[in-house]
C-alpha cells in the first residue's frame, strides 16, 4: 500500500477512537470527506481530460478505445456517486451540513480541475491553466487540505505513473465506503436501500482500482504496452472486471440482450400531405422490420406471437389542453399500431404512460383521465399507469432508482412510440427520452436534493428493459422552439416517420435532421453513447435523409439561446419545484388542487408569454 492509503488508514482510525459511540457524528464527517474526494476525480477523470492525454500516446487504436471506454465508465460512476452522496446529505442534514456539503463539493470540483491540469497537461500546453491550478493546489496544501505526499504525485508524468497513483487513490475510496458501510450495517434506522447503495458504491471503488492496477500492468514507463501485453489480453481482463467497462462491440452478453448501441437500420418515411398520414404509417410498420424483430423476439423466448405481450409507450401526460396537441401522440397513430400488432396475432397489447409534475397543482391528471381527455381510448390496447404499476427492481448500474412498471419490465416485446420535439436544455426529446417516468417520479431526479441525475434515471430504464423497437413519430403537430418538450403555438409538419430497432441510432439520425451535428451535445444521447459503448458510427438511413425544413431549435437566435442556457438552474433554483413553470392549463377539465395566488398567477402568465406558450383564446 502506498504512502496516501496508510496516511488515510490513520484518519479513519482517528476518527473511530473520536467517534466512539457516536456513528452518526462519524458518518457524517465520512460523508462529507467522500463526497469531496468523489466530485474530485469525477471532475480530474472526466472525459475531455483524459481523451487529450490518451489521444498523445503512442499506442494502437484498440488499446486507446478500451483504456478510453473504461476511464469514461469510471468518471460516470464517481460522477453518480458524487450526485448521491450530496442529494443524501440535503434531504436529511440541517442547514449547516447542507452549506458544508456544498462547499465541500466546490473545493473537490476546483481540486479535480487543479489536479486534471497538472497530471495532464505540460508547461508548453498550457502555461496559463498550470499556472493556476499550482497556485490553487498551493492555497491548497497552506490550510492543510493537500498531504504532502499528495502534493508530490501531482506533476504531468508517464500515464502508468498516473494509473500507480489512483490504485490508491482507489483504496482509499474502498476503505472509506467499507467503513460507512460498516457503522450503517448496526443503524437501525437505515433502509435496506440504503445498505445496497452503499455496497454498491464500495464494490465501484474496488473495480475501480482494479481497472487502475490492471493499466499499471499493461504500459512502461514510456506509455507503450508492455512486454507480453496485447488489446486482447487487456480486453479479457477488462471484462472479468466488468463488462459495462468495454466498448459495445467486446462486450459478450449485452450485444444480445439489448440493440441500443447496436446501430444497424433507421428507416425514415415522408409523405407528401398531412392527408398521407394513415398511408405512410402503414407503409412504415410493413417496411421497417417491426414484425422481424417481434418474430425474432418470439422465437428467442420459445413464444408464439400470440403468447406475446406487447408493450407500447407513447406520449400524452405532458398535453395540457386541446388548443395545443403538439406534445401528444396522435392517438389514431397509437390506435393504428395497435391494430397492426393485433392483426399480426399479438392478443395483449398494452399502452403505458405515467404521471408528470403537473398532478403536484392539478386535478383529475391521473393516466386515465388525461387519456380519456386526449382520446387515447381504443379497444386495441390496454391502458396502463406506471404510477400504479411500480415493483422492485434489482438495477444493476446506476444510483437512487429502486421500482420500475411492471408491466413494462415483464413485456415481452417493447416499443418506444415517441413524438419529436425540442428541448431547451436535451435541444431535443425523443425516443429515448421517452421512456422517461416509466421508473421512479422524474421529479425525484430534477431538484437539489436529487440522488441521481435525470439522464442517469433514464439510463437505468434504458439499461435493465430497454426497448426492442423504437417509432418516432414527426408528421403533423410537431413542436420546435425553446420549451417544444412542453408545447408549441405554431407547431411543424416534417411529415415523416423514422423507425429502428436500436432507439439510440433513431435518436441520432433524428437529432441530426433537426440540425444536432454532434448527437452527444444532448446530454441524454450523450449517457446512451457512454452507458451502451455505442461508436460513433453514423447508423445507415433507409429513405429520407434530408434535414427537417423549417425547424427552430432552442438556439435559434440569441435570446432564445440564453434563456436555453439559465433553462435548467432557473428551473430546479427559482421555480418553486416546477409551480411556476406550468402551460395555460385547460382548468375546466384539470382544475387546480388549490386556488394560485396573485403573484403567482401573474408570474405563470408572464412566463408563458415569454416562452410562447400564452396560447389566447
Amino acid at each position: 500500500m502506498g504512502v496516501l492509503y496508510r496516511e488515510f488508514e490513520r484518519t479513519l482510525d482517528e476518527w473511530s477512537r473520536r467517534f466512539a459511540g457516536k456513528p452518526r457524528q462519524e458518518m457524517i464527517h465520512l460523508f462529507l470527506l467522500a463526497l469531496e474526494r468523489e466530485e474530485i476525480v469525477a471532475v480530474s477523470y472526466r472525459e475531455n481530460a483524459i481523451a487529450h492525454r490518451l489521444a498523445a500516446m503512442p499506442i494502437d487504436e484498440d488499446v486507446r478505445e478500451l483504456i478510453r471506454h473504461a476511464l469514461i465508465w469510471i468518471w460516470k460512476d464517481e460522477e453518480m456517486h458524487s450526485i448521491y452522496i450530496r442529494g443524501a446529505i440535503l434531504r436529511f442534514g440541517n442547514f449547516r451540513l447542507k452549506t458544508t456539503a456544498y462547499l465541500r463539493q466546490l473545493a473537490g470540483g476546483v481540486g479535480g480541475w487543479a489536479s486534471s491540469v497538472l497530471m495532464h497537461a505540460r508547461w508548453r500546453d498550457a502555461p496559463v491553466s498550470r499556472a493556476v491550478a499550482r497556485m490553487t493546489t498551493g492555497v491548497g496544501s497552506l490550510f492543510g487540505a493537500i498531504p504532502p505526499e499528495v502534493k508530490s504525485s501531482l506533476e504531468y508524468s508517464s500515464f502508468r505513473q498516473f494509473c500507480e497513483f489512483n490504485v490508491d487513490a482507489e483504496k482509499t475510496a474502498f476503505l472509506c465506503w467499507s467503513r460507512i458501510r460498516q457503522l450503517a450495517e448496526n443503524e437501525s434506522n437505515i433502509s435496506a436501500a440504503l445498505l445496497t447503495d452503499f455496497r454498491r458504491i464500495e464494490r465501484d471503488e474496488e473495480r475501480h482500482g482494479q481497472l487502475f492496477q490492471l493499466f499499471v500492468q499493461t504500459f512502461d514507463e514510456n506509455d507503450q504496452i508492455a512486454e507480453g501485453q496485447s488489446a486482447t489480453k487487456l480486453a479479457e481482463n477488462i471484462s472479468k472486471i466488468g463488462e459495462e467497462f468495454l466498448p459495445r462491440r467486446m462486450r459478450p452478453r449485452s450485444v444480445i440482450d439489448s440493440p441500443l448501441g447496436s446501430g444497424g437500420s433507421v428507416f425514415v418515411i415522408r409523405g407528401d400531405s398531412t392527408d398521407q398520414k394513415k398511408t405512410i404509417f402503414d407503409r412504415l410498420l410493413n417496411e421497417c422490420g417491426l414484425l422481424a424483430a417481434l418474430n425474432e423476439r418470439a422465437s428467442r423466448l420459445g413464444k408464439r406471437f400470440a403468447e406475446m405481450t406487447v408493450a407500447i409507450k407513447p406520449t400524452f401526460m405532458l398535453g395540457y389542453s386541446h388548443k395545443d396537441p403538439s406534445v401528444v401522440s396522435d392517438p389514431k397513430t397509437l390506435d393504428q399500431l395497435a391494430r397492426f400488432l393485433r392483426d399480426a396475432g399479438v392478443r395483449d397489447v398494452i399502452a403505458i404512460e405515467g404521471p408528470n409534475i403537473y398532478d403536484e397543482f392539478y386535478g383529475r391528471r391521473s393516466v386515465r383521465d388525461v387519456a380519456e381527455y386526449f382520446g387515447f381510448t381504443s379497444p386495441s390496447y390496454r391502458l396502463v399507469d406506471a404510477s400504479d404499476d411500480q415493483v422492485g427492481h434489482p438495477y444493476a448500474r446506476g444510483m437512487a432508482q429502486y421500482t420500475v412498471s411492471r408491466s413494462w419490465r415483464d413485456a415481452d416485446f417493447r416499443i418506444s412510440l415517441g413524438k419529436m420535439r425540442s428541448h431547451p436544455i436535451e435541444l431535443a426529446y425523443l425516443s429515448l427520452a421517452n421512456v422517461e417516468w416509466l421508473g421512479a417520479r422524474c421529479d425525484q431526479f430534477l431538484f437539489c436534493e436529487r440522488q441521481a441525475q435525470r439522464e442517469t434515471a433514464i439510463m437505468m430504464l434504458l439499461d435493465s428493459c430497454p426497448p426492442h423497437f423504437a417509432l418516432l413519430e414527426a408528421w403533423d403537430n410537431i413542436p420546435d422552439g425553446l420549451v417544444g418538450v412542453m408545447g408549441c403555438k405554431r407547431p411543424r409538419s416534417p411529415l415523416r416517420f423514422y423507425a429502428g430497432r436500436d432507439a439510440l441510432a433513431v435518436d441520432v439520425v433524428a437529432a441530426r435532421h433537426i440540425g444536432i451535428r454532434d448527437p452527444r451535445d444532448s446530454s441524454i444521447l450523450r449517457a446512451a453513447f457512454h452507458w451502451f459503448g455505442a461508436d460513433d458510427a453514423t447508423p445507415e438511413v433507409i429513405g429520407c435523409d434530408e434535414p427537417v425544413t423549417p425547424w427552430k431549435s432552442p438556439y435559434d437566435n440569441e435570446i432564445s439561446t440564453l434563456l436555453s442556457l439559465v433553462a435548467y438552474p432557473t428551473y430546479v433554483l427559482g421555480s418553486g419545484r416546477g409551480k411556476l413553470f406550468v402551460p395555460e392549463m385547460d382548468e375546466s377539465a384539470f382544475p387546480p388542487l388549490e386556488r394560485p395566488s396573485l403573484p403567482l398567477r401573474v408570474a405563470r402568465r408572464a412566463m408563458q408569454s415569454m416562452i410562447g406558450l400564452r396560447l389566447g383564446r
